[in-house]
């Protein structure tokens, strides 16, 4: 691997600790053989030598079936989370799904003053049509969704200042919504929700405003953007805990929580936050009586006790720097069936040889991690990692890693099938679609409920000849007993133009995917596709498929301006007297093109919806 260093100047980040060499586990080791600095102290951009880890077997062959391919919203402001991912897609008890996202119609902006809620449903497969307009009317951000147990649902969102915001309504994708604000014992604003619940419980964590944020806030009991908790045991309507502070969160040991770096689950009256603060200890907090008692343990434990951002990274007193291994604040909680907690987030690494200057080295980095509540501080496992054509060196360079703040495999988020497996979904580099940047795909890693893997690392991105796509920023649904309901952003340029890179503004696609959970049943190369015919054609929306050689063919529909907005595949068993139909009365009148099969031999129709 080629490793490069970047120079930050933030107000914080967060922290982890040292991989250590395990005798045995139930995964592969994560023990890391640093490559030695060239220059001490690191200067930015400094090029380093190979590192070697032991990573998690990936087949660059291997893709899962994805039974569903779906642009379901879209979106200019092109920031989901800063860190970690919030629960964005819920399934009802019909398996509709109704999933959200921050969105905004805005052209080349920098306040996108009409960011909001976007928000869509879909069932057997037919989503409605993109939504245009927010769901509230004021300006929010990151929004999160949950089933409430009388039937509703509800969001959580901030508005940048004063409390969380609840959007919530009785039915599930039904009826206007109602909204209202957390209460509070604190006189500080929060921002950056999560939520979950557990049957009418709902449990909320929010950050309080730090003292660098746009509007700036004041820090808690010591800690310079300190989270709090809320719950509700009536779905919504009273609070019984209002923005209670957690011990764990001592000021002796974190300086700050950064943004959208901790995720929480709730399940049978056990709630699980993971804190995965870059500068500190990352850490679980527990509840076994349904958040009235918690208790706390550290998952990777920062190797300087209360370090203090922009100081020294002095591990052994000798006054010289050392490169600490961090948590890059990217991570995900998932309670099993069994109790066990999951947990799962980005590796990075940082130094910091200069006090005092606002920057510090932050190195390119490629693992995804894993560890859960049965074992010891520190032992934590590859489970995920990039991309790679050929078992040699990946050459990414600095101004080819696009800036997510992550590793190169990171921004996990956790599902459980009936049996107890686990499947960890989470964006990383392909470095088969390397251009001026590394493109990302989604991947996914099957685990045992003890945390052994199952097979290979799978890849879920199901564009086979439309590759050069950003998939970023995956939320899946957690019950993954019949297949995996991921919602993601999607666009043709890596990197952000809300923070990191700054592209160009762009319009960024909001997807859906539906995946087999059966990773054994990856896609097959279809066989040269003879004919189609598409009926009837003008339509109302039904349109029937028929031909030969269509078995198992990929089938894709692009809108007038050339847009991918459907992948999908002819059943495995269609043969020359079957025929396929496809309802696409959901989307807007016009013209579309539909191209059935792959490579040089798929055959493109043109087809006209009129309502």
């Amino acid at each position: 691997m080629l490793a490069t260093v970047m120079a930050f100047s933030t107000v914080g980040v967060a922290q982890l600790k040292p991989f250590t060499q395990h005798v045995a586990g139930p995964a592969k080791k994560a023990s890391l053989h640093r490559e030695t600095v060239v220059n001490t102290p690191v200067p930015a951009n400094v090029q380093r030598t190979e590192r070697e880890s032991m990573h998690y077997p990936v087949n660059p062959m291997t893709k899962s079936m994805t039974l569903w391919e779906q642009v379901i919203g879209t979106t200019t402001y092109d920031n989901q989370t800063n860190s970690a991912m919030q629960n964005r897609i819920i399934l009802d008890d019909n398996n509709v799904a109704h999933a959200t996202w921050t969105m905004s119609t805005a052209a080349n902006s920098t306040t996108w003053p009409d960011r909001g809620t976007g928000y869509n449903s879909g069932e057997n497969n037919n989503w409605g049509e993109e939504p245009v307009d927010r769901q509230e009317d004021f300006r929010t951000g990151w929004p999160g969704i949950c089933r409430t147990g009388d039937g509703g649902e509800a969001i959580f969102c901030h508005q940048g200042v004063d409390s969380i915001t609840m959007l919530k309504r009785s039915t599930i994708g039904e009826g206007a919504w109602e909204a209202s604000r957390l209460p509070g014992t604190l006189t500080n604003d929060f921002l950056w929700p999560r939520v979950a619940t557990d049957g009418n419980t709902i449990h909320v964590i929010a950050l309080s405003t730090p003292t660098g944020a746009a509007t700036p806030g004041t820090p808690v009991n010591g800690v310079d953007g300190n989270l709090a908790y809320w719950r509700s045991s009536d779905n919504g309507a009273t609070w019984d805990i209002q923005s209670q502070l957690f011990a764990a969160i001592d000021s002796n040991e974190f300086e700050f929580v950064n943004a959208d770096t901790y995720s929480i689950d709730a399940r049978e009256g056990k709630v699980s936050i993971g804190i995965f603060s870059q500068f500190s200890d990352a850490i679980l907090i527990s509840s076994l009586d349904g958040g009235d008692t918690w208790n706390s343990t550290i998952i990777w434990d920062f190797p300087i006790d209360g370090y203090v951002y922009d100081t020294l990274s002095d591990i052994d007193g000798d006054s010289v720097a050392d490169i600490i291994d961090i948590t890059d604040g990217c991570g995900a909680v998932l309670i099993g069936s069994d109790g066990t907690t999951h947990v799962s987030f980005g590796y990075g690494a940082i130094t910091d040889d200069t006090p005092d200057d606002t920057f510090y080295s932050v190195y390119i980095t490629e693992d995804l991690l894993y560890w859960n509540s049965t074992y010891a501080t520190d032992s934590v496992y590859i489970i995920g990692t990039i991309q790679q054509s050929a078992d040699t060196a990946i050459a990414v360079g600095l101004d080819q890693n696009p800036d997510y703040g992550t590793s190169l495999a990171s921004m996990p988020t956790m599902g459980e099938d009936a049996d107890g497996n686990i499947f960890v979904v989470f964006s990383a580099a392909d470095e088969d679609y390397l251009g001026d940047q590394v493109f990302r795909h989604i991947f996914v890693s099957k685990l045992a409920a003890d945390g052994t893997p199952i097979g290979e690392q799978v890849e879920l991105t199901p564009d086979l000849e439309f590759n050069e796509y950003e998939y970023v920023f995956p939320s899946m649904w957690r019950d993954a007993s019949e297949k995996l309901h991921i919602v993601l952003q999607r666009d043709t340029e890596p990197g952000l133009n809300v923070r990191g890179d700054l592209d160009a503004w762009d319009n960024n696609d909001i997807v859906y995917l539906a995946v087999t959970n059966d990773l054994n049943n990856v896609s097959e190369t279809a066989q040269p596709v003879a004919e189609i015919n598409l009926f009837p054609n003008p339509t109302t929306g039904v349109v029937s498929i028929t031909g030969k050689d269509l078995a198992n063919a990929p089938v894709r529909v692009f809108d007038a301006l050339g847009k991918e907005i459907i992948h999908t595949r002819i059943s495995k068993s269609f043969n020359a007297q079957d025929r396929e139909s496809f309802d696409f009365t959901y989307l807007p009148a016009g013209n579309y093109t539909m191209t059935v099969g792959s490579g040089a031999t798929r055959v493109s129709k043109e087809f006209v919806i009129q309502h």
